[in-house]
């Protein structure tokens, strides 16, 4: 049958227009499955290859939306980040194949952290060209096992970023049973626009799903049977979408904290004018103090020329009046 409630692709109608929808992913992925926001507002997922939880994750502008789900992702480094920064999902750190068991995995360096790879011979064409993989072993989980946490049908989106290893994941799936209704699976060899698709979309296709867009590095895979969702996933992200990317974000936030930053600036020059002028003031001040008091050095000095003047007049008065006993009788 169909979804349960009509999806809208105009799905914003009237007067108010909503925020844009903030895309984290490197391919506009989440701007495409943004649509199935109306059919499912609090939807389920599962991430499997996930890395950052933020820069280049095609599911956390859906997560700040409302979805919640969980994440796989076996370098210890993304997972404890993914722990950190997505505390309302789950995350397991693991690699997803065929079965159950181990895996020798090659981890990549910062500089190219998405090629981590179980394919020794990819780890050694990346080391030709002097990148850095280091081997680890990582448990190994089934698609199966995770999907079986969930009533058939429940989960929306499935997310597969492996870097060669799509087939393993999709032959531990068991989608007839399980019936995700999106998948987004990277179709590409790694850093390729070569197709890998032939190897493992049959076991999509013969579980009922339909191929409903390729955006030049993933396909979109809709149950046949959600028509109303194939079609809102069927065209690339475009400016219909009403979409920012978060770099246009950050950009705003840096230009707002910059605006802030002059304000403050322009507010201590301001402040450093009127001390200065408050300074001049003072130093004006203390120059007509000093000349103040010169002055009055001077005029005491005057004062004790002049009061020493009388002393002298009145002392020769004195002796002018005093009388002459020199001849007197005795």
């Amino acid at each position: 049958g169909r979804v349960d409630r009509h999806v809208n692709p105009d799905r914003y109608a009237g007067d108010v227009t909503p925020p844009p929808f903030v895309s984290y992913a490197q391919n506009l992925e989440d701007v495409v499955l943004s649509r199935s926001l109306t059919a499912a507002p609090h939807g389920r997922f599962i991430d499997v290859g996930a890395g950052h939880p933020v820069h280049g994750n095609v599911m956390h502008g859906l997560y700040m939306h409302g979805w919640r789900g969980i994440n796989v992702e076996p370098m210890p480094v993304e997972a404890e980040l993914l722990r950190a920064m997505r505390p309302h999902d789950e995350t397991i750190q693991a690699a997803v194949g065929a079965a159950t068991g181990s895996i020798t995995l090659f981890e990549a360096p910062p500089e190219n952290r998405g090629a981590t790879t179980s394919s020794a011979e990819l780890a050694d064409r990346y080391h030709a060209q002097g990148q850095q993989f280091v081997a680890f072993e990582s448990p190994l989980i089934t698609l199966s096992s995770l999907l079986a946490r969930f009533q058939p049908g429940s989960v929306h989106v499935v997310k597969i970023d492996v870097e060669g290893m799509e087939h393993d994941v999709l032959a531990g799936a068991d989608l007839h049973q399980h019936r995700p209704w999106v998948l987004v699976i990277e179709a590409t060899e790694p850093n390729s626009t070569t197709t890998s698709a032939q190897r493992w979309e049959h076991l999509v296709l013969e579980a009922g799903y339909q191929c409903t867009l390729f955006d030049g590095l993933n396909r979109f895979y809709v149950r046949a049977d959600l028509i109303d969702v194939a079609s809102l996933l069927s065209v690339p992200a475009n400016v219909f979408d009403n979409w920012v990317p978060a770099l246009a974000l950050d950009l705003a936030e840096a230009q707002r904290a910059f605006g802030d930053l002059q304000q403050y600036v322009a507010a201590l020059l301001q402040e450093m004018a009127t001390l200065q002028a408050s300074h001049r003031d003072a130093e004006e001040y203390a120059r007509s103090l000093l000349a103040s008091n010169e002055l009055l050095q001077a005029s005491a000095a005057e004062s004790a020329t002049y009061a020493s003047s009388l002393e002298q007049e009145l002392a020769k008065q004195r002796a002018a009046h005093s009388p002459d006993t020199s001849g007197s009788c005795r």
